[in-house]
């Protein structure tokens, strides 16, 4: 078969696989340099074939537009313009570059396919260096970080190495091995063979491992919900169900044995701390009040943290949600079109969807909810925007081709 009939196909899985460089170039990263190279073809193609471009999705795209006009244009309430501007740049490139995967999609053979083996070579290219980061406590200069914290709690002194990868922090690499978990649960749940059954097998076993390595609560709560709705999902469709408990035994006694002295302060901080956080709840409460002093239009893209901070007194001034982030800055208009980007997603797979991509939209809600309130900065990352439009194509059945 001739390669150009996969070339969409190569561009679904190098926009994912672009995501593994991180913070590497800053505001110049190879996933932003690929989204611009790829926007005037995707511009081209648009108008000479509008039944096969992004038009599918009209809301989305009238939508994407009014938030970056609508962000344009309280750009004179910019505390810090230079900052404010590059928002403003990042914000119009990550919508190309979500808008870019629908219309790849559209054109490409097999999309579901291209997009899941984009967020697992994404997965496994992080994970050696992870593993380097646990093993040594060395980081990458781009780290905010430069070692590892020893934590106290009740008695009990646990030294805490993490890993951050190419993100910076360990909530941001979470955040993203947590936006890989629906394609890495796809694979297992509909291996297209054994080989691959047995990589998704391993590489689920790593991820969880790293998950809990890293102590974050969030990334914790939302690999065990998946991991409970992957259980459910495996039980409805009638496969072995003895293997399945005896496997979830097995790792959790081995994560207790290996992993004791982590796993008991994981189970301490969650006794004592529950899923409380003062700086978190300090975010909610002055973020809304933010809201309410803007009447309702929002603080202004790039505001953040300086009008947070300097104004209404939080520290540290980061929201860690992803709603809330979105509805400080762009105010109740956008937050509400946001808010209908999911539910046009769920729509889209409820009303002519299969059981599989039901599933799948299970598997993306259940991230978004508990991965969407582990990191900030959401909307100036393209890894949120890239899970987005995964999930937008793993729902809906006109993609199904190949994927099952």
């Amino acid at each position: 078969m001739k390669l150009s009939k996969y070339i969409y196909d190569f561009i679904l899985f190098g926009l994912i696989v672009s995501l593994i460089f991180g913070l590497i170039g800053n505001g110049a990263q190879p996933v932003r340099l690929l989204i611009i190279a790829l926007s005037p073809i995707m511009v081209a193609d648009a108008f000479m074939r509008p039944h096969k471009s992004i038009y599918y999705y009209r809301y989305e795209c009238f939508f994407l537009l009014f938030w970056w006009l609508w962000a344009v244009s309280f750009f004179y309430k910019a505390v810090d313009e230079v900052e404010s501007l590059k928002h403003i740049i990042y914000l119009l490139v990550h919508t190309l570059g979500f808008l870019e995967i629908l219309w790849a999609a559209n054109r490409a053979s097999h999309p579901q396919q291209a997009i899941k083996y984009g967020w697992l070579v994404f997965i496994l290219l992080s994970i050696p260096v992870a593993l380097y980061e646990f093993l040594t406590d060395f980081h990458l200069p781009i780290s905010f970080q430069d070692t590892g914290e020893t934590l106290y709690m009740n008695g009990i002194h646990v030294s805490r190495p993490f890993a951050s990868v190419t993100f910076g922090n360990l909530n941001s690499y979470n955040t993203m091995l947590c936006w890989g978990l629906p394609s890495l649960f796809m694979c297992n749940l509909y291996p297209r063979n054994s080989l691959e059954k047995i990589v998704g097998l391993v590489l689920m076993l790593m991820v969880t491992l790293i998950i809990v390595a890293n102590a974050s609560r969030g990334a914790i709560l939302c690999m065990m919900l998946m991991m409970a709705t992957y259980c459910y999902a495996y039980y409805r469709m009638g496969r072995n169900r003895i293997l399945l408990i005896t496997i979830l035994i097995i790792v959790m006694g081995a994560f207790v044995y290996y992993l004791g002295e982590l796993f008991l302060l994981i189970m301490e901080r969650f006794s004592v701390q529950g899923m409380e956080d003062t700086g978190r709840v300090e975010n909610i409460v002055q973020g809304i009040h933010a809201l309410m002093d803007s009447y309702g239009l929002g603080i202004g893209i790039g505001n953040y943290e300086p009008i947070m901070n300097d104004v209404y007194n939080v520290d540290p001034p980061a929201p860690h949600n992803l709603l809330l982030e979105t509805l400080v800055l762009f105010g109740l208009p956008v937050a509400i079109g946001f808010v209908g980007m999911f539910v046009h997603l769920a729509y889209i797979s409820l009303r002519r969807g299969t059981s599989y991509n039901r599933n799948m939209l299970l598997f993306c809600a259940v991230v978004v909810v508990l991965a969407g309130v582990i990191d900030s900065n959401y909307i100036m990352k393209a890894t949120t925007w890239m899970y987005m439009a995964s999930a937008y194509v793993y729902v809906d059945s006109r993609y199904n081709n190949g994927a099952i």
